[in-house]
């Protein structure tokens, strides 16, 4: 986390020196995919061209600091400060990705159809509905019309900061069950070096004092399984 709060703070003093000034205010953390098994979405999505300079700005800065390195932006876990100013009350919206990129339409207009904001977010239709319903729920937009939604001039909220960004369903199933995936077969791959270091160093072992020895070894990092310990001596 350090790691990632010293290159947000590097890129933006660089930005300083070049002059090269950020119209939005940006933090990044950058995760290694070996420690965090958080995947990019497979659905398309175009990036707002309000936030595409410091998107493309950072990418640069980070292949001159990681040459070599992939960088991959995670759109459906990132979050976003949106500051509402249409209205005489000023709001801040905490949002995410995709509620940010279909807000920003409304920068250039007060009512756009299903159709044509999936043309501009290119986001799937199921996850666009959904987070269009989100939105009318949270009366940020009004739908009166079928596949019609219109910025509501009435908004009206106790709160200043207010928290639209929500799980979208299809998202969350596909993503817990990536994550799982992810967890065993790393789980699997410590458990089998576990066993072949044991194995090493006492060159012959009995089965079950073999997986009392893996479970000692391991269990400061996860709990295992006897069962799944046992799959991975037998080889299966």
């Amino acid at each position: 986390m350090s790691l990632s709060k010293d290159l947000t703070d590097q890129f933006k003093e660089r930005m300083q020196q070049n002059h090269d000034d950020m119209d939005i205010n940006f933090s990044i953390m950058v995760l290694g995919t070996n420690f965090w098994p958080l995947n990019a979405p497979n659905n398309d999505f175009i990036i707002p061209p309000e936030i595409l300079p410091t998107y493309d700005r950072f990418s640069k800065y980070y292949q001159t600091k990681h040459s070599g390195r992939k960088l991959t932006w995670p759109w459906n876990y990132l979050k976003n400060k949106l500051w509402m100013n249409y209205l005489n009350q000023k709001y801040i919206l905490m949002t995410s990705s995709y509620q940010m990129a279909v807000l920003l339409q409304y920068n250039n207009h007060n009512t756009l159809s299903l159709e044509e904001l999936q043309t501009a977010t290119v986001i799937s239709k199921d996850i666009l509905v959904q987070v269009l319903s989100l939105l009318v729920k949270a009366k940020i937009l009004v739908n009166e019309e079928t596949d019609q939604y219109d910025l509501n001039p009435n908004f009206k909220s106790e709160k200043i900061r207010v928290n639209l960004n929500q799980p979208i369903k299809t998202e969350v199933k596909a993503e817990s069950s990536e994550v799982l995936k992810t967890v065993d077969e790393d789980r699997k791959y410590v458990t089998q070096a576990t066993i072949v270091r044991i194995m090493k160093a006492r060159k012959t072992m009995k089965n079950q004092p073999l997986i009392q020895e893996v479970i000692s070894q391991i269990s400061q990092r996860f709990a295992p399984k006897i069962p799944d310990i046992k799959k991975v001596c037998l080889g299966d």
